[in-house]
Protein backbone atom coordinates (compact mmCIF):
# COMPACT_ATOMS: atom_id res chain seq x y z
CA UNK A 1 0.00 0.00 0.00
CA UNK A 2 1.19 3.29 -0.81
CA UNK A 3 2.19 5.64 1.52
CA UNK A 4 0.06 9.38 1.27
CA UNK A 5 2.00 12.44 1.46
CA UNK A 6 0.79 13.38 4.82
CA UNK A 7 2.18 10.04 5.87
CA UNK A 8 5.68 10.75 4.44
CA UNK A 9 5.89 14.01 6.01
CA UNK A 10 5.10 12.88 9.36
CA UNK A 11 7.67 10.33 9.23
CA UNK A 12 10.01 13.08 7.94
CA UNK A 13 9.49 15.19 11.04
CA UNK A 14 9.77 12.07 13.10
CA UNK A 15 13.11 11.57 11.89
CA UNK A 16 13.77 15.03 12.18
CA UNK A 17 12.88 15.18 15.91
CA UNK A 18 15.28 11.84 16.20
CA UNK A 19 18.37 13.42 14.79
CA UNK A 20 17.96 16.58 16.68
CA UNK A 21 17.85 14.99 20.13
CA UNK A 22 20.78 13.42 19.36
CA UNK A 23 22.23 16.14 18.17
CA UNK A 24 21.36 18.32 21.27
CA UNK A 25 21.77 14.91 23.78
CA UNK A 26 25.86 15.47 21.58
CA UNK A 27 26.08 18.98 22.55
CA UNK A 28 24.91 18.36 26.39
CA UNK A 29 27.62 15.62 26.85
CA UNK A 30 30.52 18.13 25.21
CA UNK A 31 29.66 20.78 27.53
CA UNK A 32 29.40 18.27 30.51
CA UNK A 33 33.21 17.16 29.69
CA UNK A 34 34.17 21.12 28.79
CA UNK A 35 32.53 22.23 32.88
CA UNK A 36 34.65 18.96 34.41
CA UNK A 37 37.58 20.10 32.92
CA UNK A 38 37.26 23.34 33.39
CA UNK A 39 36.41 22.85 37.54
CA UNK A 40 39.17 20.62 37.50
CA UNK A 41 41.23 23.77 35.98
CA UNK A 42 39.58 26.24 38.92
CA UNK A 43 40.74 23.51 41.59
CA UNK A 44 44.09 22.95 40.89
CA UNK A 45 44.85 26.22 39.92
CA UNK A 46 43.07 27.66 43.06
CA UNK A 47 41.72 30.51 41.51
CA UNK A 48 40.99 33.28 43.55
CA UNK A 49 41.39 36.87 41.68
CA UNK A 50 38.39 38.08 40.35
CA UNK A 51 40.03 39.05 37.07
CA UNK A 52 41.11 35.29 36.69
CA UNK A 53 37.66 33.88 37.41
CA UNK A 54 36.05 36.62 35.03
CA UNK A 55 38.14 35.07 32.02
CA UNK A 56 37.39 31.67 33.05
CA UNK A 57 33.19 32.48 32.81
CA UNK A 58 34.27 34.60 29.51
CA UNK A 59 35.81 30.49 28.41
CA UNK A 60 32.95 29.31 28.95
CA UNK A 61 30.23 31.40 27.27
CA UNK A 62 32.18 31.67 24.49
CA UNK A 63 32.45 27.69 24.48
CA UNK A 64 28.33 27.19 24.95
CA UNK A 65 27.94 30.06 21.95
CA UNK A 66 30.42 28.44 19.59
CA UNK A 67 28.46 24.72 20.31
CA UNK A 68 25.20 26.08 19.82
CA UNK A 69 26.10 28.13 16.79
CA UNK A 70 27.55 24.83 15.37
CA UNK A 71 24.08 22.86 16.51
CA UNK A 72 22.05 25.45 14.62
CA UNK A 73 23.87 24.59 11.46
CA UNK A 74 24.02 20.85 11.62
CA UNK A 75 20.18 21.29 12.30
CA UNK A 76 20.04 23.36 9.48
CA UNK A 77 22.14 20.78 7.28
CA UNK A 78 19.45 17.93 8.44
CA UNK A 79 16.64 20.07 7.27
CA UNK A 80 18.19 20.05 3.92
CA UNK A 81 18.95 16.15 3.85
CA UNK A 82 15.57 15.70 5.10
CA UNK A 83 14.44 17.93 2.28
CA UNK A 84 16.28 15.72 -0.15
CA UNK A 85 15.19 12.05 0.70
CA UNK A 86 11.63 13.17 0.31
CA UNK A 87 12.05 14.16 -3.28
CA UNK A 88 13.79 10.84 -3.62
CA UNK A 89 10.86 8.39 -4.04
CA UNK A 90 12.60 5.80 -5.91
CA UNK A 91 15.39 4.88 -2.98
CA UNK A 92 14.72 1.67 -2.06
CA UNK A 93 13.72 1.44 2.21
CA UNK A 94 15.61 -0.60 3.81
CA UNK A 95 16.55 -1.08 7.58
CA UNK A 96 20.24 -0.34 7.41
CA UNK A 97 21.86 1.13 9.77
CA UNK A 98 24.29 3.74 8.33
CA UNK A 99 25.01 6.27 10.88
CA UNK A 100 23.78 6.77 14.77
CA UNK A 101 21.41 9.35 13.94
CA UNK A 102 19.53 7.07 11.51
CA UNK A 103 19.20 5.26 14.33
CA UNK A 104 15.24 4.45 15.18
CA UNK A 105 15.24 2.85 18.65
CA UNK A 106 12.53 2.28 20.87
CA UNK A 107 11.48 5.04 23.18
CA UNK A 108 9.61 6.18 26.20
CA UNK A 109 6.80 7.01 23.78
CA UNK A 110 6.39 3.63 22.33
CA UNK A 111 6.78 2.22 26.07
CA UNK A 112 3.59 4.43 26.52
CA UNK A 113 1.52 3.67 23.86
CA UNK A 114 1.74 -0.15 24.43
CA UNK A 115 1.23 0.04 28.33
CA UNK A 116 -1.98 2.51 27.54
CA UNK A 117 -3.81 -0.07 25.66
CA UNK A 118 -2.39 -2.77 27.60
CA UNK A 119 -3.76 -1.19 30.76
CA UNK A 120 -7.39 -0.45 29.14
CA UNK A 121 -7.93 -3.61 28.14
CA UNK A 122 -7.10 -4.61 31.35
CA UNK A 123 -9.42 -1.88 33.27
CA UNK A 124 -12.28 -3.33 31.19
CA UNK A 125 -11.56 -7.00 31.47
CA UNK A 126 -11.44 -6.41 35.52
CA UNK A 127 -15.23 -4.42 35.57
CA UNK A 128 -16.64 -7.78 34.57
CA UNK A 129 -15.43 -9.54 37.96
CA UNK A 130 -16.85 -6.72 39.84
CA UNK A 131 -20.03 -8.25 42.07
CA UNK A 132 -22.24 -5.86 44.03
CA UNK A 133 -23.66 -9.00 45.80
CA UNK A 134 -20.78 -10.04 47.68
CA UNK A 135 -20.74 -11.18 51.22
CA UNK A 136 -17.43 -9.13 51.38
CA UNK A 137 -17.16 -6.25 48.92
CA UNK A 138 -14.68 -6.50 46.76
CA UNK A 139 -13.76 -10.20 47.13
CA UNK A 140 -14.40 -11.81 43.74
CA UNK A 141 -12.20 -9.16 42.14
CA UNK A 142 -9.75 -9.29 44.51
CA UNK A 143 -8.98 -13.08 43.28
CA UNK A 144 -8.93 -11.96 39.63
CA UNK A 145 -6.11 -8.88 40.74
CA UNK A 146 -3.85 -11.57 42.34
CA UNK A 147 -3.40 -13.33 39.13
CA UNK A 148 -2.65 -10.19 37.18
CA UNK A 149 -0.05 -9.50 40.03
CA UNK A 150 0.86 -12.70 39.89
CA UNK A 151 1.49 -13.01 36.08
CA UNK A 152 3.23 -9.19 35.92
CA UNK A 153 5.75 -10.50 38.59
CA UNK A 154 6.12 -13.54 35.72
CA UNK A 155 6.18 -11.50 32.50
CA UNK A 156 8.91 -9.38 34.29
CA UNK A 157 11.42 -12.83 34.79
CA UNK A 158 10.56 -13.79 31.35
CA UNK A 159 11.16 -11.06 29.34
CA UNK A 160 15.09 -12.28 29.58
CA UNK A 161 13.77 -15.24 27.56
CA UNK A 162 13.08 -12.32 24.80
CA UNK A 163 16.55 -10.80 25.52
CA UNK A 164 18.19 -13.90 24.69
CA UNK A 165 16.23 -15.19 21.25
CA UNK A 166 16.74 -11.39 20.07
CA UNK A 167 20.68 -11.38 21.20
CA UNK A 168 21.32 -14.66 19.96
CA UNK A 169 19.91 -13.44 16.38
CA UNK A 170 21.71 -10.11 16.61
CA UNK A 171 24.76 -11.90 17.16
CA UNK A 172 24.49 -14.51 14.07
CA UNK A 173 23.80 -11.45 11.25
CA UNK A 174 26.15 -8.60 12.63
CA UNK A 175 28.33 -10.21 14.65
CA UNK A 176 29.36 -10.21 18.65
CA UNK A 177 27.86 -7.35 20.84
CA UNK A 178 28.60 -5.77 23.62
CA UNK A 179 25.62 -4.10 24.71
CA UNK A 180 27.59 -1.85 27.94
CA UNK A 181 28.28 0.38 24.99
CA UNK A 182 25.36 3.09 24.38
CA UNK A 183 26.07 3.27 20.41
CA UNK A 184 25.69 -0.32 20.32
CA UNK A 185 23.08 -1.15 22.77
CA UNK A 186 21.39 1.74 20.50
CA UNK A 187 21.95 -0.59 17.35
CA UNK A 188 20.66 -3.29 19.27
CA UNK A 189 17.62 -1.81 19.95
CA UNK A 190 16.74 -0.04 16.54
CA UNK A 191 17.40 -3.53 15.21
CA UNK A 192 14.76 -5.53 16.98
CA UNK A 193 12.01 -2.56 16.47
CA UNK A 194 12.64 -3.22 12.72
CA UNK A 195 12.69 -7.23 13.07
CA UNK A 196 9.56 -6.90 15.00
CA UNK A 197 8.03 -4.56 11.65
CA UNK A 198 8.67 -6.88 9.52
CA UNK A 199 8.12 -9.82 11.36
CA UNK A 200 5.67 -9.66 14.26
CA UNK A 201 5.81 -11.24 17.71
CA UNK A 202 5.38 -14.85 16.32
CA UNK A 203 8.54 -15.82 17.43
CA UNK A 204 8.05 -14.34 20.96
CA UNK A 205 4.91 -16.19 21.66
CA UNK A 206 6.25 -19.65 20.11
CA UNK A 207 8.03 -19.28 23.30
CA UNK A 208 5.75 -17.79 25.57
CA UNK A 209 2.91 -19.80 24.71
CA UNK A 210 4.84 -23.16 26.59
CA UNK A 211 5.44 -21.30 29.72
CA UNK A 212 2.86 -23.25 31.61
CA UNK A 213 0.64 -20.59 33.59
CA UNK A 214 -2.07 -21.96 34.90
CA UNK A 215 -2.72 -25.61 36.96
CA UNK A 216 -6.62 -26.14 36.33
CA UNK A 217 -8.34 -24.17 33.31
CA UNK A 218 -10.49 -21.05 34.23
CA UNK A 219 -12.94 -18.74 32.54
CA UNK A 220 -10.58 -16.17 32.60
CA UNK A 221 -7.66 -17.87 32.14
CA UNK A 222 -7.64 -16.91 27.87
CA UNK A 223 -7.51 -13.15 28.35
CA UNK A 224 -5.02 -13.53 31.01
CA UNK A 225 -1.99 -15.61 28.53
CA UNK A 226 -2.57 -12.36 26.58
CA UNK A 227 -2.34 -10.43 29.16
CA UNK A 228 1.27 -12.02 30.14
CA UNK A 229 2.31 -11.96 26.88
CA UNK A 230 1.67 -8.55 25.95
CA UNK A 231 3.27 -7.57 29.42
CA UNK A 232 6.41 -10.09 28.66
CA UNK A 233 6.82 -8.36 25.70
CA UNK A 234 6.51 -4.44 26.90
CA UNK A 235 9.00 -5.47 29.44
CA UNK A 236 11.72 -6.67 27.09
CA UNK A 237 10.93 -3.38 24.89
CA UNK A 238 11.54 -1.36 28.34
CA UNK A 239 15.16 -2.61 28.54
CA UNK A 240 16.00 -1.39 24.83
CA UNK A 241 14.29 1.79 25.55
CA UNK A 242 15.93 5.47 25.06
CA UNK A 243 15.60 7.57 27.62
CA UNK A 244 15.13 4.36 29.86
CA UNK A 245 12.57 2.77 31.63
CA UNK A 246 12.67 2.18 35.56
CA UNK A 247 10.08 -1.11 36.27
CA UNK A 248 9.02 -0.80 39.96
CA UNK A 249 6.81 -3.54 42.26
CA UNK A 250 7.58 -1.82 45.49
CA UNK A 251 4.54 -1.43 47.70
CA UNK A 252 3.85 1.44 50.10
CA UNK A 253 1.11 0.91 52.87
CA UNK A 254 -1.16 4.11 52.14
CA UNK A 255 -2.30 4.76 48.83
CA UNK A 256 -0.82 8.46 46.99
CA UNK A 257 -2.83 9.64 43.94
CA UNK A 258 0.73 11.09 43.28
CA UNK A 259 2.60 7.99 42.90
CA UNK A 260 -0.50 4.89 42.89
CA UNK A 261 -4.05 3.92 40.12
CA UNK A 262 -6.72 2.62 41.88
CA UNK A 263 -9.91 2.18 39.77
CA UNK A 264 -11.81 -0.23 42.64
CA UNK A 265 -12.04 2.07 45.58
CA UNK A 266 -12.50 6.08 45.91
CA UNK A 267 -11.82 8.07 48.93
CA UNK A 268 -9.54 8.94 51.43
CA UNK A 269 -7.30 6.65 54.11
CA UNK A 270 -7.17 3.92 51.84
CA UNK A 271 -4.58 0.94 52.71
CA UNK A 272 -2.61 -1.23 49.77
CA UNK A 273 -2.93 -4.47 49.96
CA UNK A 274 -0.59 -5.23 47.18
CA UNK A 275 1.00 -3.98 43.61
CA UNK A 276 -1.33 -5.68 40.44
CA UNK A 277 0.86 -3.97 37.88
CA UNK A 278 4.26 -2.07 38.38
CA UNK A 279 5.20 1.40 37.96
CA UNK A 280 7.13 2.92 34.52
CA UNK A 281 8.99 5.81 35.76
CA UNK A 282 11.29 7.63 32.74
CA UNK A 283 13.24 10.81 32.47
CA UNK A 284 12.04 12.06 35.74
CA UNK A 285 8.20 11.31 35.88
CA UNK A 286 5.70 8.40 35.34
CA UNK A 287 4.77 7.14 31.63
CA UNK A 288 1.08 7.81 31.09
CA UNK A 289 -1.18 4.75 33.25
CA UNK A 290 2.28 4.45 34.14
CA UNK A 291 2.03 4.44 37.88
CA UNK A 292 1.49 1.58 40.39
CA UNK A 293 -1.94 -0.18 40.16
CA UNK A 294 -2.90 -1.34 43.28
CA UNK A 295 -5.58 -3.17 44.97
CA UNK A 296 -6.92 -1.10 48.08
CA UNK A 297 -8.99 -1.75 50.88
CA UNK A 298 -11.20 -0.04 53.86
CA UNK A 299 -12.21 -1.35 56.99
CA UNK A 300 -14.69 -3.38 56.03
CA UNK A 301 -13.65 -4.66 52.70
CA UNK A 302 -12.11 -7.57 51.38
CA UNK A 303 -8.33 -7.53 51.55
CA UNK A 304 -5.82 -10.69 51.65
CA UNK A 305 -3.28 -11.17 54.72
CA UNK A 306 0.09 -9.54 54.34
CA UNK A 307 1.15 -12.70 52.94
CA UNK A 308 0.57 -12.11 49.75
CA UNK A 309 3.39 -9.76 49.40
CA UNK A 310 5.63 -12.50 50.51
CA UNK A 311 3.99 -15.11 47.69
CA UNK A 312 4.59 -12.04 44.95
CA UNK A 313 7.99 -11.14 46.19
CA UNK A 314 8.79 -13.95 45.78
CA UNK A 315 8.22 -14.80 41.96
CA UNK A 316 10.59 -11.58 41.50
CA UNK A 317 13.92 -12.97 43.87
CA UNK A 318 14.42 -15.59 41.44
CA UNK A 319 14.95 -13.22 38.58
CA UNK A 320 16.95 -10.93 41.43
CA UNK A 321 19.28 -14.00 42.40
CA UNK A 322 20.05 -14.24 39.11
CA UNK A 323 21.04 -10.76 38.31
CA UNK A 324 23.10 -10.76 41.72
CA UNK A 325 24.93 -14.19 40.39
CA UNK A 326 25.64 -12.80 36.92
CA UNK A 327 27.02 -9.50 38.49
CA UNK A 328 29.38 -11.19 40.84
CA UNK A 329 30.77 -13.02 38.23
CA UNK A 330 31.43 -10.24 36.13
CA UNK A 331 32.71 -8.34 39.29
CA UNK A 332 34.83 -11.17 39.48
CA UNK A 333 36.11 -11.40 35.23
CA UNK A 334 36.85 -7.60 35.53
CA UNK A 335 39.25 -8.23 38.43
CA UNK A 336 40.78 -10.49 36.66
CA UNK A 337 41.45 -9.21 33.56
CA UNK A 338 41.20 -5.74 33.16
CA UNK A 339 44.19 -3.27 32.24
CA UNK A 340 44.52 -0.36 32.86
CA UNK A 341 46.75 2.20 31.88
CA UNK A 342 47.68 6.46 32.63
CA UNK A 343 49.33 8.32 29.78
CA UNK A 344 50.46 11.68 30.16
CA UNK A 345 51.00 13.95 27.67
CA UNK A 346 52.42 18.05 27.88
CA UNK A 347 50.33 20.46 26.42
CA UNK A 348 50.31 24.28 26.10
CA UNK A 349 47.39 24.83 28.80
CA UNK A 350 48.68 22.23 31.42
CA UNK A 351 48.78 18.14 31.06
CA UNK A 352 46.80 15.80 29.72
CA UNK A 353 45.66 12.88 31.38
CA UNK A 354 43.94 9.65 29.18
CA UNK A 355 43.27 6.45 31.07
CA UNK A 356 43.27 3.11 28.40
CA UNK A 357 41.52 0.42 29.69
CA UNK A 358 41.38 -3.06 27.59
CA UNK A 359 37.94 -3.02 28.04
CA UNK A 360 34.76 -0.78 29.12
CA UNK A 361 33.32 -1.29 32.98
CA UNK A 362 29.08 -2.15 32.19
CA UNK A 363 27.87 1.41 33.39
CA UNK A 364 25.31 -0.82 36.11
CA UNK A 365 28.51 -1.36 38.10
CA UNK A 366 29.76 1.66 40.62
CA UNK A 367 33.08 2.90 40.00
CA UNK A 368 35.62 5.29 39.80
CA UNK A 369 39.44 6.40 39.03
CA UNK A 370 41.18 8.58 41.87
CA UNK A 371 44.35 10.63 41.02
CA UNK A 372 46.48 11.24 43.86
CA UNK A 373 48.66 14.63 42.44
CA UNK A 374 51.46 16.17 44.22
CA UNK A 375 51.56 19.98 43.70
CA UNK A 376 55.20 20.78 43.08
CA UNK A 377 55.57 24.43 44.42
CA UNK A 378 53.79 23.39 48.29
CA UNK A 379 54.68 19.51 48.09
CA UNK A 380 50.89 19.13 48.98
CA UNK A 381 49.54 15.66 48.32
CA UNK A 382 45.57 15.81 46.77
CA UNK A 383 43.39 13.00 45.54
CA UNK A 384 41.11 13.59 42.78
CA UNK A 385 38.09 11.07 42.12
CA UNK A 386 37.08 11.20 38.51
CA UNK A 387 34.53 9.34 35.86
CA UNK A 388 36.30 11.06 32.95
CA UNK A 389 39.07 9.13 31.12
CA UNK A 390 40.66 12.41 29.75
CA UNK A 391 40.93 15.58 31.01
CA UNK A 392 43.56 18.44 31.89
CA UNK A 393 45.50 19.46 35.05
CA UNK A 394 48.11 22.22 35.80
CA UNK A 395 51.44 21.94 34.51
CA UNK A 396 52.84 22.20 38.62
CA UNK A 397 51.17 18.48 39.35
CA UNK A 398 52.26 15.44 38.94
CA UNK A 399 50.57 12.45 39.30
CA UNK A 400 52.02 9.89 42.29
CA UNK A 401 49.63 7.27 42.26
CA UNK A 402 46.19 5.95 40.64
CA UNK A 403 43.72 3.64 41.60
CA UNK A 404 40.13 1.99 40.17
CA UNK A 405 37.77 1.43 42.54
CA UNK A 406 35.67 -0.70 41.65
CA UNK A 407 31.81 -1.28 43.85
CA UNK A 408 33.83 0.37 47.08
CA UNK A 409 37.07 -1.86 46.17
CA UNK A 410 40.38 -0.90 44.92
CA UNK A 411 41.03 -3.49 42.12
CA UNK A 412 43.84 -1.44 40.42
CA UNK A 413 46.95 0.55 42.11
CA UNK A 414 49.76 1.63 40.42
CA UNK A 415 52.24 4.27 40.46
CA UNK A 416 53.45 3.44 36.76
CA UNK A 417 52.92 6.39 34.72
CA UNK A 418 53.52 6.80 30.56
CA UNK A 419 55.20 9.91 30.00
CA UNK A 420 54.83 11.34 26.31
CA UNK A 421 56.29 14.70 25.42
Amino acid sequence: MQTSKNEKTKQNEILSMKHLNDLTDMAKMNLKDYINNLCFKLISYKVDKTKEIENWKNDFLKKVNTDIDNLNILISDNKKHDNINENNNNIKKEYKIESSNEINTFTSKDIQEENKEITRNFQNETYNYMNVNEKVENENVALFLKEVARLSRISYNKKNLLFKLMKDKYIKQKGNISLDNENSKNEFSSWVKNFEKENGNKEYLNILNQIKLFENNNKEQKYLEKLFSDLTIMYFHCDLSFPSIQINFKKENDFISEKMIDFINRGKNRKVNFIILPSLFSNGNYLQNGKSWVFTYYKNTFKFDDTINDTLNKLLEQDNKSTTSNTIKIIKYIKDNLKMDVICKNKNQGKEIIVVTNFDIPKNLKYEYIFVFKNRSTNKISDFPSLQKTFLINKNYDIVEYRLKLENEIIIKSNKIIYKY
